[in-house]
């Protein structure tokens, strides 16, 4: 049997280190204390990492953490590394397990947006 890569030229080999699932949730990226954030949209997820679009998330810092509505409607936070960007999208690993925030810790405005 042939490897994929040459019974199609075009296959792409798979180089994530774990899997991605499709996901469509918004998402804020909190940096500067706490003082500043991005709306953004996850379009992806792994158990390392995850693909997020939004307008010049390209400018977000190297490190901040990544807030999101689970399933339940609690809202989730964790510590993330911008992996790559490009203009409308960027990559990040997480840093640190997930852990919900407690209700009083996003700000009103913020949390109506999820």
């Amino acid at each position: 049997m042939k490897p994929p890569d040459e019974v199609n030229p075009n296959f792409a080999i798979e180089k994530r280190r774990a899997p991605r699932t499709r996901f469509l949730r918004p998402a804020h990226c909190v940096f500067n204390s706490g003082c500043s954030n991005y709306s953004a949209l996850v379009r992806n997820i792994s158990a390392t990492g995850a693909k997020l679009m939004g307008d010049e998330l390209f400018r977000l810092p190297e490190e901040f953490e990544l807030q999101m509505a689970n399933a339940a409607g609690a809202v989730m936070a964790r510590r993330v590394h911008k992996a790559w960007s490009r203009t409308d999208s960027i990559g990040v690993e997480f840093l640190e397990p997930e852990h919900e925030l407690p209700p009083g810790a996003v700000e009103p405005s913020v949390a109506r947006r999820f």
